[in-house]
């Protein structure tokens, strides 16, 4: 276009030359008339020229103040096909990213032009989305290498991401603080940010498309981020429709044939909203999933259970911990954590807490249940019960690194009552001594 453009102002110019060069002198009347319109013309050609781009765009500037806007004729349906074509990679994820943060602001700077192609991408039957986080990148290539090991008949290496998100220890602390994430500049997957861009251009319309993306997603990462953006809009408007999405998810999803993080970690994701509305009309249910039908443990149902019911989970979760079948001990790790909560207020939590603490087969680790007795609930009755357990565990134990780091735990809590004998007793860590026998139990007899 721009090409066409310079060649008609190149010829206009040739002809007024031609003209000037032939006509009499003096010029007739209708001669300046010609030349007139051929300058006139000259000028119109040469501004198109000066605002259109080597694409043929044509560029429209305003300027007020110092405030200048530049829009082509590039449309939102465009744009979004550019996006679905991105794919970050190790090599190039910072380039990929700032194309994608650029596409997202060309679709949010259309405004609601740019409604019809997402809520056509977002609403169809068989959804495609592009992950961006490099998490959800390296649990791909680790779900690749697994699946390739299976075609060959050989066991699957465990991945650092997969081992993480699908043990309970994992899922028992993401799931807690699941929801406390910030939006980042660049947006963790393409669906994501399309809901970010709906969201931004807001209205009525906006409002109607997320609600809609809400009745039929599948996924719990986007029923979370749903509630966050209508929460925004519309306030606790959609508490409940969100709850029946939980619901309706938990109850017919388990995770087991995830193949992308996202999926993967779904299940935290809506247990996190239903501790976050402090729903307990699943209770009952999630009690039936503790553990799962290969034996390990659902961290993000044990956190629900814990945070819901309190100190009342405390028996039901105990009673878990011994369950046989039980495949794998790291899990035990969640149970053991929401149960030792209520050291101090619960029998069966002060009962759980002496048998890791005296556990010499769990090593150092099990020292770490120690904090415990200075977290939580810091009310003085509390504090005085288990300074009573402490003794109690003293009085029947020989192991002196044990003692040593429970006397300076009791010395701790006694600072914590009376801050002024900080002085006298120290910081209550037990010593140097202790802290060494810790990691390296075979000191102790030295």
């Amino acid at each position: 276009m721009k090409q066409v453009v310079a060649i008609l102002v190149a010829a206009l110019v040739g002809a007024a030359a031609m003209l000037i060069l032939k006509s009499p002198t003096p010029a007739a009347a209708s001669h300046d008339v010609e030349k007139k319109k051929l300058k006139e013309q000259i000028a119109q050609l040469r501004s198109d020229l000066k605002n259109t781009d080597a694409q043929g765009n044509r560029i429209t500037t305003v300027e007020n103040e110092k405030v200048i806007t530049v829009t082509t004729s590039i449309k939102p349906e465009e744009i979004l096909q550019e996006l679905i074509t991105v794919r970050p990679g190790d090599d190039n994820r910072q380039q990929t990213m700032r194309r994608v943060i650029h596409y997202m602001v060309g679709l949010t700077d259309a405004g609601e032009a740019a409604f019809p192609p997402i809520e056509e991408f977002l609403m169809q039957e068989n959804p495609v989305d592009v992950e961006y986080e490099a998490n959800a990148m390296a649990f791909d290539r680790e779900q690749a290498a697994a699946a390739e090991a299976k075609a060959k008949g050989e066991d699957g290496p465990q991945g650092r991401v997969s081992g993480f998100v699908r043990s309970g220890f994992g899922s028992y602390f993401m799931s807690r603080d699941i929801l406390k994430q910030n939006r980042q500049l660049a947006p963790r997957s393409l669906r994501l940010g399309l809901l970010d861009v709906v969201a931004d251009i807001g209205g009525n319309p906006a409002e109607a498309i997320l609600a809609g993306v809400l009745a039929k997603t599948g996924r719990g990462l986007e029923v979370a981020y749903l509630d966050s953006l209508l929460e925004k809009i519309a306030g606790d408007a959609y508490r409940d429709k969100i709850l029946e999405t939980a619901h309706l998810l938990l109850k017919h999803t388990t995770g087991d044939d995830a193949q992308s993080l996202f999926d993967e970690t779904s299940r935290a994701y809506l247990f996190a909203l239903l501790v976050k509305y402090r729903d307990a009309t699943f209770v009952d249910i999630a009690k039936t999933q503790i553990i799962t039908a290969d034996g390990r443990v659902d961290g993000a149902v044990v956190n629900y259970l814990s945070s819901v019911l309190g100190e009342k989970a405390v028996a039901l979760l105990y009673a878990k911990i011994n369950d046989k079948s039980l495949t794998d001990d790291g899990d035990k790790m969640a149970l053991g954590d929401a149960i030792l909560k209520h050291v101090g207020t619960n029998a069966d939590s002060d009962k759980f807490f002496a048998e890791v603490i005296t556990d010499e087969k769990l090593g150092p680790i099990r020292f770490l249940a120690l904090g415990h007795l200075v977290g939580g609930d810091n009310s003085e009755q509390t504090l005085r019960n288990r300074q009573n357990l402490i003794q109690s565990i003293k009085a029947d134990s020989k192991d002196e690194g044990l003692n040593r780091m429970l006397d300076g735990t009791n010395n701790r809590i006694e600072v914590m009552l009376d801050p002024t004998k900080a002085s006298t007793l120290g910081n209550g860590n037990g010593g140097p001594a202790g802290l060494l026998e810790l990691f390296n139990p075979s000191q102790k007899n030295k």
